[in-house]
């Protein structure tokens, strides 16, 4: 009787003894997964061939940044002033080599607007991922949206300029 007690303690003991490392792990946070990938950038080099360039938030916090501190217009839906964070349109193009004569900008539902470089030239759109210290969200018109400086030129304030801000922004084609 007393082996077969000491016995059922001896396997209890070696049973709690090999399920304490997962124990242990289960209570430890589990390590961050990589972020996912938010924009790409396609073109077509020199060569003919067709490149790809993808980008995760950190890339993008990587590359130099700009502000942009406005009212958009009423008909983009986002009233009130905001502080705009992101990237130059104009500087994330650069990473490529490529200029393009046109730069097609698709949001997540497929829609997309075509601008001319000379835009990018001009104004230097920001393409914002923060609206004052929070990232975008899609319900908040995110990832990206491009923003034309409105404040800063009169002839932005027409309908042209402002159908190519463009939300929601997922992939940039340089054509």
């Amino acid at each position: 009787m007393i082996i077969r007690a000491t016995l059922q303690h001896f396997c209890t003991i070696a049973i709690l003894s090999m399920l304490y490392p997962f124990a242990i792990s289960a209570n430890q946070s589990p390590p961050p997964a990589p972020s996912k990938s938010l924009l790409s950038l396609h073109w077509i080099d020199a060569q003919g061939h067709i490149n790809q360039h993808r980008f995760n938030l950190e890339h993008l916090e990587a590359l130099p940044q700009s502000t942009l501190t406005l009212e958009l217009p009423k008909s983009l839906g986002i009233p009130g002033p905001h502080r705009w964070q992101g990237v130059s349109l104009g500087d994330l193009l650069k990473l490529s080599g490529n200029t393009g004569q046109s730069i097609r900008l698709q949001a997540l539902n497929g829609y997309y607007v075509t601008l001319p470089t000379s835009d990018i030239e001009r104004y230097n759109p920001l393409l914002a991922y923060r609206r004052g210290d929070n990232i975008l969200s899609v319900r908040e018109k995110g990832p990206f949206i491009l923003i034309y400086p409105f404040h800063k030129f009169r002839t932005l304030n027409q309908q042209l300029y402002i159908n190519r801000s463009i939300w929601q922004v997922h992939e940039i084609h340089i054509e």
